[in-house]
């Protein structure tokens, strides 16, 4: 590994694990088509590496969250659907519709914009619609005022095409859900009244995937589950959904500190006793959060757990190796995934997994393990990426 990359902080993902993740989603929907979800950077994981890994595997639906980021899967060559399931702005229209990406609408004034801007490139435009079924964050309201006047315009228009429609769930409780369910498909039947037809429909996202078979429609929308994070409540379900990532620095310097010393920033925490410190190459900068300062998160190093000591830097930390002699600088430590599963982690930094995994930033060096092997490094900020047949 040395030879491959500077060994300092990095993330080892393993794309054996993403694909089969990926099986596992399509064998859990085998009547609709999957649309793998890698916003936010894949959720920490470089969206372009790991759409070409998915691509391989025979994806040919993605979906990220604006513009900028399926623009640049176009720019690097993925293929396929790219669905923006956020709101595109309007200046950013034409450069959409040029690279065929798939837009979403949530009014009859959107879909107008989409159309000029689509007449302009005398191009097809391609369209989905949100629906606001009670989630209350985007999309047109579920009313049958609001579907006349939205199938009066799609009705009219030439060149943007009203192709699909969605909604969220708030997966709060079973009723809750039903009825956003029954909310979206009134308002598909609204439309289809007002001569507006529309074939794809969908609503489950990775946790309405396992939840909700029965709401699966034409597609469902995967993209925690992918990167292993299991829903809740399907630990009865006889499926493997395996942790893809793991977050890991070095240690940069040990040593000894007296009792009555303090670590780092603040004196939050002040040693009672004589310690043996650790620092590690890795801070918030880097996207290890500081609220796992003072004891509250640990790291994992040959085979024991660590405990954060002081308040975590931008781009170092300390932990307390007192019982773990062995460990010397240059050591390779576990932060996340690994000897840290994501859950205990996140419980730790009182998040969810999505945001752990989601909030690492493009400093650490992604390291592409597949079939036993390194097959990329990627270093953002170097912009240098390196393949290995």
């Amino acid at each position: 590994m040395d030879e491959l990359f500077l060994k300092r902080t990095w993330i080892d993902i393993d794309l054996d694990k993403l694909t089969a993740n990926y099986r596992t989603a399509c064998e859990l929907a085998p009547d609709a088509l999957v649309t793998c979800v890698i916003k936010s950077n894949a959720y920490g994981h470089g969206a372009v590496r790991i759409a070409q890994a998915l691509q391989a595997a025979g994806c040919m639906s993605f979906a990220v969250s604006c513009a900028r980021e399926a623009l640049e899967l176009r720019k690097h060559g993925v293929q396929g659907e790219i669905l923006v399931m956020g709101l595109t702005e309007p200046v950013m229209l034409e450069s959409c519709i040029r690279a065929d990406i798939t837009l979403t609408v949530a009014s009859a004034g959107e879909m107008l914009d989409a159309e000029k801007a689509a007449a302009r490139l005398q191009k097809d435009a391609h369209l989905q619609l949100k629906v606001d079924t009670g989630f209350h964050r985007l999309g047109v309201a579920c009313t049958e005022e609001a579907a006349a006047e939205l199938a009066k315009t799609a009705n009219a228009l030439h060149y943007a095409r009203l192709e699909g429609m969605f909604s969220h769930l708030g997966l709060v409780t079973t009723q809750r859900d039903e009825m956003q369910h029954d909310a979206l498909m009134q308002m598909y039947a609204w439309l289809k009244q007002s001569g507006v037809e529309i074939k794809d429909v969908h609503i489950c996202d990775s946790i309405g995937l396992v939840r909700y078979p029965q709401w699966h429609h034409s597609r469902v929308r995967v993209g925690a589950l992918l990167f292993g994070v299991r829903p809740a409540r399907s630990e009865h379900m006889p499926y493997k959904d395996e942790e893809t990532l793991v977050f890991r620095t070095t240690i940069s310097r040990i040593h000894d500190v007296k009792a009555g010393e303090v670590v780092g920033y603040g004196d939050d925490m002040i040693l009672d006793y004589d310690a043996r410190i650790a620092t590690l190459c890795v801070g918030y900068g880097d996207g290890y959060p500081r609220c796992l300062s003072n004891g509250h998160g640990k790291v994992w190093l040959h085979g024991k757990l660590a405990q954060v000591v002081g308040l975590v830097c931008m781009d170092q930390m300390m932990v307390d190796v007192t019982d773990i002699p062995e460990a010397q600088v240059g050591d390779t430590v576990d932060l996340l995934g690994g000897g840290v599963p994501y859950m205990d982690y996140a419980d730790w930094a009182h998040t969810n997994r999505n945001e752990a995994i989601s909030i690492l930033s493009r400093r650490p060096v992604r390291v592409y393990h597949q079939g036993g092997r390194v097959v990329t490094v990627l270093d953002s900020m170097l912009e240098e990426r390196r393949d290995f047949d």
